[in-house]
């Protein structure tokens, strides 16, 4: 089997949102210094709000990639891989994801396509080429944000 990755390290391709677009009151400051994206700041719920994301537009032209493969490093917490598909989806932020828990030391994380759970619901099937948008997001819950992510890719095999 041929194994292949897309390397989706550009900083230019990545960028904060915040549940601030909705109302929401949490915080996140971005950064990127030789290679390795730094996320910081506070997930809040007040005012119905909940989310920080680091988020690339992705663009995926074969269905081969299995899942996405990252090293990351940070406060003891939990974050979520989510993926946006392309067209129909009810509520208009459903994605599909899963949590990955880091420590204060580099570990690589493998988040399988296969492994994603569903919110909400996609009239789009899971398919790489479908996908709309890779986040690296905390999410869910009142905590402090500090997470340090690099190598992160597309992989097959």
């Amino acid at each position: 089997m041929n194994s292949f990755a897309k390397s989706l390290n550009d900083p230019q391709a990545w960028q904060g949102i915040t549940d601030r677009v909705m109302g929401g009151k949490s915080d996140l400051v971005i950064a990127h210094r030789d290679g390795v994206f730094t996320m910081s700041g506070i997930v809040t719920t007040e005012n119905n709000g909940g989310f920080v994301r680091l988020s690339n537009r992705v663009d995926i032209d074969s269905n081969d990639f299995q899942g996405v493969k990252f090293q990351a490093k940070g406060n003891n917490e939990s974050y979520e891989v989510h993926i946006t598909l392309k067209g129909f989806k009810i509520p208009p932020w459903s994605y599909l994801s899963k949590a990955f828990e880091v420590t204060d030391e580099w570990r690589e994380y493998r988040i399988a396509f296969k492994d994603l759970k569903t919110n909400g619901f996609n009239a789009t099937s899971m398919k790489p080429k479908n996908i709309r948008d890779l986040s690296i997001a905390g999410y869910g819950r009142d905590f402090e944000v500090d997470l340090a992510i690099k190598d992160i890719s597309l992989f097959s095999d």
